[in-house]
């Protein structure tokens, strides 16, 4: 039941309170505003994920308040917490601050390191994984630091960088943040892992807050994510990926992540190589992404949101079968 109450809570939270967030933005006047380059044709109030991480974080303290189980779990994972905790508050401003007057590549890059940094503190970090034929690998404590920031670098941009059109980014990340639950549920049942329950739970909140979210973001949108909401999604995904996934000694923890959001990574993959051809600045927007494309074949945006999410619902599905049979 908690895990019901994990999904719902914030999805709730968010069907009443987004409301006064998108009031709150359009005081402060924080809009993503119409040009040439941008797909939607008047204002559209930003700062999305500020919703989502107050839903996020007041949520799971209700839990905590309410179920000795969850507080319990909370206590044994308390400075992992702690460091997801400070780290998203660090990536929340950094893109409210970004959405209200961009910040300079340098700058962003600089406050995502020191976020996740803030994180690796704590605990989060990949430790080591394991190679086929059982062999598991632990790194060096330095050579750790340096791939776990990369992998959150990775996961915290391609989800910044496919925040294309309404609804993509929040749906795809809802039913990422909903599979790696399922992930870490069946990791704790047949790997026997404890405590790994506190990371089903926390991706359960994180895909309730976006389903409640995309309410709103789904086109024609009442309001988008911003790079507060979008670079915050990427960042707990990838956390979620290494405490719920990448903690486990089994050659699919590593593969089970990169499958979900593979269509993010591909399409990040292929714009890098596009920019390259092109001898332009990687960080450069254009217009050639999957959902560009399919807007110039004539699709609209909602059938690219659900062929998206279907192929994401077809990957994750994949994924899940690879977790079932590679824990047994």
């Amino acid at each position: 039941m908690i895990y019901v109450f994990s999904f719902f809570l914030p999805l709730i939270f968010l069907l009443i309170f987004e409301p006064a967030i998108i009031s709150f933005t359009e005081k402060n006047r924080v809009y993503d505003r119409p040009n040439r380059r941008k797909l939607h044709p008047s204002l559209t109030p930003l700062w999305g994920g500020l919703g989502i991480w107050i839903a996020i974080w007041v949520c799971l303290g209700l839990l905590v308040l309410f179920s000795r189980p969850v507080k319990t779990l909370l206590f044994q994972n308390l400075s992992i917490m702690k460091g997801i905790f400070l780290g998203s508050a660090v990536i929340l401003l950094t893109g409210l601050a970004d959405d209200k007057n961009p910040l300079s590549p340098t700058t962003k890059l600089l406050a995502e390191i020191i976020a996740i940094l803030l994180a690796v503190i704590y605990g989060v970090e990949i430790t080591g994984f394991s190679l086929p034929f059982g062999k598991y690998i632990v790194l060096p404590r330095f050579t750790a630091i340096i791939v776990t920031v990369g992998w959150l670098l990775v996961f915290t941009n391609v989800i910044n960088l496919i925040d294309g059109i309404d609804g993509l980014a929040s749906g795809i990340s809802g039913i990422a943040a909903f599979t790696f639950s399922v992930v870490v549920l069946l990791e704790a049942h047949f790997g026997n892992i404890q405590g790994i329950e506190l990371f089903a739970i926390f991706s359960l909140l994180l895909s309730g807050a976006c389903f409640g979210f995309l309410y709103f973001n789904f086109p024609p949108a009442g309001v988008f994510l911003g790079d507060s909401g979008s670079l915050l999604l990427g960042f707990l995904i990838g956390v979620i990926a290494i405490q719920g996934m990448l903690k486990l000694t089994a050659a699919i923890a590593l593969i089970i992540p990169v499958i979900v959001v593979a269509l993010p990574i591909l399409d990040v993959l292929f714009a890098i190589v596009r920019r390259k051809k092109k001898q332009v600045p990687i960080m450069r927007p254009d217009s050639d992404h999957i959902h560009h494309r399919l807007l110039k074949s004539g699709w609209s945006h909602r059938e690219i949101d659900l062929l998206m999410y279907n192929i994401t619902l077809i990957l994750s599905m994949l994924a899940i079968l690879i977790a079932v049979f590679g824990l047994k």
